[in-house]
């Protein structure tokens, strides 16, 4: 389960266990965590902060203590300022307490770090001390393991401070946070370890899941009397003279889903070459006077569309964005040439009556809200909830741990995917597998979530065979249907 601060506030509260039954809870299930990664010959340091989550550190201290591991611990803010923080600290040992003006000589005989510093409250900069001790412990040797939320990180937001703790591992305690699903935008952990502190969670979380469990209990299995028109129609859109790749990979990525049915619209420019590459989607090529009749006729028809990857120079390209917008009954995909028309124009979005998903990557994004990027990549996770719950549209804002939200503010932040798909073409292929998605699923934030799970999914599987460097995005049907005759369709 992954929650915020205040969910998980509430989960605590709703357990009835004290604070100080949490606490021993949190150090036990650490303490027996960090025993697999440490041996009796490490020297062990656990620097303690203030508040709960120090307290946390003076039971993992202890506890280590008690099992003869070498372990001290520091106090690097002062004095505990909770009871239930003082009581666990009370119970160590005073041979194990060092004081914080002799960290550079403990440093130096250290071999493991345990950060207990600060925990989910953290909001800020940290205080120039911590900075100065932080900094020389990201330059030792030591190793670092953190618990919860490695210290000068949010929580919620994903936000640190550029000398916030780096550690090889952290420890979610009983439930994941945000911060822990955008570990490829900070980078602060290698590895996430969920500890199960075995607390009721009886609390709604805006936060989902996808893995691929979740994805085949969702994704339909065609009945042995279906057709090619049981689940509809689902339209792409885009293209032009020098970019017939863009049309051509959405169209990829609607059969990669497994969409029965694909109507493939686009000028008749690159109709020879699209349709020597896909034999099976259905093409309506269209010129300058005649690309309001297809284009209308198409969208009407269809139950999800897709419109803009490739469409740069297209010939009439408003009018063709335009005319999709009004007369699609279904979602439709809104990607690149269609993003960068919205630019100045975001709140013409709110006019529209059909569900809209945007996919912009970080240059898109700022742009749409005249952002700097930089400033777009540090409050990602807000920028993106803020964007969609006041357009009124679903956003798909593409990265190493691509967002998703919902207008009414559900957040789906997906953990697949790797660097074979950083490069042209990946984003068209996304956008065709969320268009076929929204035509096998009617709920549409479910099939945005799939989509793009499922696309990070299947490069990890086909790095199985392909470098990163030389990965064939056009090898996904493949992959799909390796996938899919795993679990019996």
């Amino acid at each position: 389960m992954i929650v915020d601060t205040k969910r998980m506030k509430q989960i605590e509260k709703d357990s009835l266990v004290p604070v100080s039954g949490l606490m021993f809870s949190a150090g036990s299930a650490a303490a027996d965590a960090i025993r697999k990664y440490v041996n009796h010959d490490d020297r062990i340091l656990v620097l303690m902060g203030s508040g709960n989550n120090g307290g946390d550190g003076a039971v993992i201290c202890r506890l280590l203590c008690e099992d003869a591991y070498s372990c001290r611990i520091m106090p690097v803010c002062g004095k505990p300022k909770t009871e239930a923080a003082s009581e666990a600290f009370s119970k160590v040992s005073r041979k194990a307490v060092v004081k914080a003006d002799a960290f550079d000589e403990v440093l130096k005989e250290t071999d493991v770090i345990i950060d207990a510093v600060y925990g989910f409250g953290y909001h800020g900069e940290l205080k120039p001390e911590i900075r100065k001790l932080f900094q020389k412990i990201n330059s030792s040797s030591a190793r670092v393991f953190s618990i919860d939320i490695n210290s000068g990180a949010e929580a919620d937001t994903g936000v640190y401070d550029r000398d916030a703790l780096i550690s090889q591992i952290t420890f979610a305690l009983d439930c994941y946070k945000p911060f822990h699903m955008l570990r490829r935008d900070h980078r602060l952990f290698k590895k996430a370890e969920l500890l199960d502190l075995g607390l009721p969670h009886n609390v709604r979380t805006q936060f989902h899941e996808m893995n691929e469990q979740i994805f085949f209990s969702r994704y339909p299995k065609r009945s042995e009397n279906a057709y090619k028109g049981t689940y509809g129609k689902t339209m792409v859109c885009g293209g032009c003279y020098g970019m017939a790749g863009a049309v051509i990979l959405n169209i990829t990525g609607a059969k990669t889903v497994g969409a029965p049915y694909i109507e493939a619209v686009l000028p008749e420019s690159i109709y020879p070459i699209a349709a020597m590459k896909h034999t099976t989607a259905v093409f309506h090529p269209f010129g300058h006077n005649t690309a309001e009749t297809v284009v209308s006729d198409a969208a009407a028809h269809a139950k999800a569309a897709a419109f803009g990857s490739g469409a740069v120079y297209m010939d009439r390209k408003r009018e063709c964005m335009d005319l999709i917008l009004q007369k699609s009954n279904g979602p439709v995909v809104l990607d690149a040439e269609a993003l960068r028309m919205f630019v100045h124009n975001t709140y013409l979005l709110r006019f529209v009556r059909c569900p809209v998903i945007l996919t912009p990557h970080i240059g898109e994004f700022a742009a749409l809200i005249n952002k700097p990027a930089e400033a777009i990549m540090k409050h990602r996770l807000e920028y993106a909830v803020s964007f969609a719950q006041e357009h009124k549209v679903f956003l798909v804002l593409k990265g190493p741990d691509t967002i998703a939200v919902s207008p009414g503010g559900e957040i789906y932040i997906n953990q697949s995917g790797n660097p074979a798909l950083a490069q042209a073409g990946s984003g068209d292929l996304l956008t065709g597998m969320i268009a076929a998605m929204c035509t096998l699923n009617p709920d549409v934030f479910e099939a945005v979530m799939m989509a793009v799970w499922l696309h990070g999914y299947l490069a990890d599987i086909g790095r199985e065979t392909y470098a990163a460097e030389t990965f064939d995005l056009e090898s996904y049907p493949a992959l799909m249907n390796r996938l899919l005759k795993k679990h019996g369709y």
